[in-house]
């Protein structure tokens, strides 16, 4: 069966979203034992950019998490 692998954000505080890949159905993580929706990126974005700075920082992250959405689609 094909794992459908989605890029997601979640509202955080100080006025930012972190990305997080939402994966279904649900795959094994070999480190915790057990299965798990959800690999957190460690990727920010900001939530209401105020400069030319943040909006470009925002793009680049999407970006580079999009690639690691697309990498992981095809390992799995």
């Amino acid at each position: 069966m094909a794992v459908k692998v989605t890029l997601r954000e979640k509202p955080i505080s100080k006025n930012r979203k972190s990305l997080y890949l939402d994966f279904y159905p649900a795959i094994y993580n070999h480190k915790e034992g057990k299965e798990t929706r959800r690999e957190f990126l460690k990727m920010y974005i900001y939530e209401k950019t105020k400069s030319q700075s943040e909006k470009n920082h925002n793009r680049e992250t999407l970006l580079i998490a999009q690639g690691i959405r697309q990498k992981k689609e095809n390992e799995l």
